[in-house]
């Protein structure tokens, strides 16, 4: 099981990362917002560093992960400034 994850951090291109496992949990979530999926947190968690804030995994810009068919699952996931 893989999972596609879009994030769209508002101020740049789509980011785009296929996981192993099944993050569809993740779909919907709104980082910097009150309301949400309810797995804001976990997210959070996941993705960013907590002393830097910096990101874990290592994203990429390319459209064509979209078309590649190399996951199962989809979350999408956006950062509200």
């Amino acid at each position: 099981m893989k999972t596609l994850i879009v994030f769209n951090d508002i101020e740049s291109p789509l980011q785009f990362l296929i996981v192993d496992g099944d993050f569809s949990k993740f779909h919907g979530v709104m980082v910097n917002s009150t309301v949400g999926s309810g797995y804001e947190d976990e997210f959070c968690d996941w993705m960013f560093e907590k002393e830097t804030g910096a990101r874990k995994h290592k994203w990429s810009d390319d459209k064509a992960l979209l078309e590649n068919k190399q996951w199962d699952k989809v979350a999408i996931c956006t950062w509200i400034p």
